[in-house]
C-alpha cells in the first residue's frame, strides 16, 4: 500500500497580497498547508509569537513588504521584518524563502543582465531597503548562524498576471484598452514606454519559491537569487500586447506623463544562471501572463488557511 505524503506546513507573511495570493496558491496545488500571517503584525512580534506561528511548520516565506511610503516605515516593513523573519527560521531551523526585488541593482548598462554578484546601487528607499533585507540575509548564510540558516532572498523583476492592481502600469494598462475597445475610442494616451524591463509570471515566481523551498535544504540557492524571464522587453509591448489580446487595433500615443524611475532605470534584465543551476526552468510565457492579467476570474485564488 502507497503511503500519503507526509503534510507539509508553511508560515506565509503577507499572504494577501498579490504576489501572496499566487504563492498561497501554489503552495497548496504542491499539498503543502498554508498558515496566514500579517507582516505588520509580526514586524514589533515577540520571539515568542513568531515560535508559537513556525511551531510544527516546515517552511516560512516573506512575500509582505512595502513599495513605497516614508523611511522609517519601508525600514519595518523591508528590513526589521526580515531581520524577524530570519531569527524565526534560525531558531525552528526552517528554510525561509524572501521576495525581494531587482530594484536592488539601481541602473545597469544596456545589455546587461544583472547577476547576483553585480555592485547593488539602489536609486530610490525603496531599493535601498529590500537591499538591506537582502544583505540581512547574505550576512546570515555567510555567518552560518550555527548551521541553521538556509535563506534565499528572490530577487524579483517585474512579476505580471491575475490581480496586479491599477496602480502598476500594466494593470492601468489593461483597464484603459478594455475601457477604450468597450467605448469605441480611436485612441489611447500612455506616458514612455521605451523603457525595457524584465516582466515574468506571477506563477512561475510563485514556483520559484516552492523550488527554493526545497533546494534550501540541500544547500542549495542560499543568499540572492536572481527571478525573472531572463528576456528584456520595452514597456510598450505590454500595451501592444494588452491591445492584441483584447483585439483593440486603437492608436497607443505616448505623450502623456512618464514615470521618473523609468527613466532612472532604463533597462533590466536578469541572469538566471544560479536559478537554471539549481534546477528551476519557467513554465509561462509573457503572452501567458497577459491573458492571465486580462482573465483573473480563469486563476482564482485557493486560498489560505488562517494562523
Amino acid at each position: 500500500m502507497t503511503e500519503s505524503p507526509t503534510p507539509r506546513t508553511a508560515l506565509l507573511i503577507g499572504a494577501s497580497g498579490f504576489l501572496g495570493r499566487h504563492v498561497a496558491a501554489q503552495l497548496r496545488a504542491e499539498g503543502w498547508t498554508v498558515r496566514a500571517a500579517s507582516g505588520a503584525a509580526l514586524t514589533d512580534a515577540p520571539e515568542a509569537t513568531w515560535d508559537d506561528l513556525t511551531r510544527g511548520a516546515q517552511a516560512i516565506v516573506n512575500a509582505a513588504g512595502l513599495t513605497a511610503g516614508t523611511l522609517p516605515d519601508l525600514t519595518r516593513a523591508n528590513v526589521l521584518l526580515v531581520a524577524q523573519a530570519l531569527g524565526a527560521a534560525a531558531r525552528a531551523g526552517l528554510p525561509l524563502a524572501h521576495l525581494s526585488s531587482a530594484a536592488e541593482y539601481g541602473r545597469t548598462p544596456h545589455g546587461h543582465a544583472s547577476r547576483e554578484d553585480d555592485p547593488a546601487r539602489p536609486l530610490s528607499p525603496y531599493g535601498a531597503s529590500k537591499l538591506a533585507g537582502t544583505a540581512l540575509i547574505e550576512e546570515a548564510v555567510r555567518a552560518g548562524r550555527a548551521g541553521r540558516v538556509q535563506a534565499a532572498a528572490l530577487r524579483l523583476t517585474n512579476p505580471l498576471g491575475a490581480g496586479l492592481g491599477e496602480g502598476t502600469l500594466p494593470g492601468r494598462a489593461a483597464a484603459t484598452l478594455r475601457a477604450a475597445r468597450a467605448a469605441g475610442q480611436r485612441s489611447v494616451r500612455f506616458g514612455p514606454l521605451g523603457a525595457y524591463r524584465d516582466f515574468v509570471d506571477a506563477r512561475d515566481v510563485a514556483r520559484a519559491v516552492t523550488h527554493a523551498l526545497t533546494v534550501l535544504p540541500q544547500g542549495a540557492l542560499g543568499g540572492a537569487v536572481n527571478v525573472g524571464s531572463g528576456e528584456a522587453r520595452p514597456v510598450r509591448d505590454i500595451v501592444t500586447g494588452l491591445a492584441t489580446q483584447l483585439d483593440y487595433d486603437g492608436e497607443v500615443l505616448e505623450d502623456a506623463p512618464g514615470s521618473p524611475r523609468s527613466g532612472d532605470v532604463p533597462w533590466q534584465q536578469a541572469s538566471l544562471e544560479r536559478l537554471h543551476a539549481s534546477g528551476f526552468q519557467l513554465r509561462h510565457t509573457f503572452a501567458d501572463a497577459l491573458h492571465a492579467l486580462l482573465n483573473p476570474d480563469a486563476h482564482p485564488d485557493q486560498g489560505v488557511v488562517p494562523a
